[in-house]
This record gives structure tokens, C-alpha cells and sequence, in this order.
């Protein structure tokens, strides 16, 4: 259930910082891992009648440890699903680029205001307001996507608009470590 892949997670980013997971780079297709993300959703998104769109044609290969580009995309397709409205739509873009691969994931949820997104960044963070109190989760996968964002020498942005919805925008530069690319 949720709480265990909670507590994967978990282990997942304290071993990623503590340098004890042993990172294994490979080619991996950001685009297939973001296919597997989006079916681990669709169940509740067709439950609750939101629309999942993929954008962008093709292959998005890039050099990277397959955990932790799962760990990036689980964490933002779980929370565009979870915070979002009934009947509203989750837009996943996915662009190879020379310098790195894009990632943007916009949902029409219920959006935060500039303080929440400041705190949203934060260990541990958990949103609660009226809107979200009834939520499971910890925030802890958006202090996560940003932190192997990070370790890629890249970065995570997000901007927010209250009750209109979210958008992430995740940057991981090509590190081709001597593999051809």
C-alpha cells in the first residue's frame, strides 16, 4: 500500500544522501519510466475521472540511475493525481534536449499560495489546509525530486496558482559518464 512505498521512498532518498545507495548509471528512456509512472495512476485517475496526456514524441534517453529517475517521476504524477480535482487533467511534457532532458507536469488541482510553495520545498513538508487535510502522504517526494534533481547537477521548479493548479519542472543535465550517448 501507500505506506510502504512511503517508507521506500524514504529509504530510498536517506540512502541516496548519505551516499550509501551505490548509484548505477545506464541508458534509461525517461519516457518509458514516465509511461510506468502514469499507468501506476491510472486506476485512480479513471476512478476519479481525470485525464492523463503524455506530450512529446519519441525516445528521451538519457545516462542515469533508474531508481532515482522512477523516484522523480513517481513522485510528481502521485501528487498531480492526488492533488488534483475531480475531472480535471494531468499534462506530463517530456523533451530531449542537447544539454538534458526536460520534465514538466502540470495538473489542474487545487494549486498553493507563494507561502506554501516556500514550505513545499522544506523536509518533510505536509501542505495542510481545509483543502488537504483528508490527504495521505508527506511531502517528502517534492523535497526528494528536487534533491536528485540537484545531484544531477540540475534542478526542480514550481510554480503554482491557488485552486487553479500546479506545474513542475524538473532539468536533468546530460551526465554522459564516458557511456556513448
Amino acid at each position: 500500500g501507500g505506506m510502504r512505498k512511503l517508507v521506500v521512498d524514504l529509504l530510498d532518498v536517506t540512502r541516496i544522501e548519505s551516499g550509501q545507495k551505490k548509484r548505477e548509471f545506464e541508458k534509461v528512456d525517461v519516457r518509458e519510466v514516465a509511461v510506468a509512472s502514469l499507468e501506476m495512476v491510472r486506476g485512480e485517475a479513471e476512478r476519479r475521472k481525470i485525464a492523463l496526456q503524455m506530450h512529446g514524441d519519441g525516445a528521451v534517453p538519457m545516462v542515469a540511475d533508474r531508481s532515482e529517475v522512477e523516484l522523480v517521476l513517481n513522485n510528481l504524477v502521485t501528487n498531480a493525481v492526488k492533488y488534483n480535482r475531480d475531472g480535471g487533467r494531468v499534462d506530463l511534457f517530456l523533451e530531449a534536449r542537447p544539454d538534458g532532458v526536460w520534465i514538466k507536469i502540470s495538473d489542474t488541482g487545487i494549486g498553493m499560495s507563494a507561502e506554501e510553495l516556500a514550505r513545499l520545498f522544506k523536509e518533510f513538508v505536509r501542505i495542510k489546509n481545509d483543502k488537504t487535510r483528508n490527504i495521505l502522504g508527506s511531502g517528502l517526494g517534492l523535497s526528494t525530486v528536487k534533491k536528485i534533481a540537484q545531484l544531477y547537477g540540475g534542478d526542480a521548479k514550481v510554480q503554482s496558482v491557488p485552486d487553479q493548479g500546479t506545474t513542475f519542472e524538473v532539468y536533468l543535465p546530460r551526465t554522459d559518464r564516458g557511456l556513448d550517448a
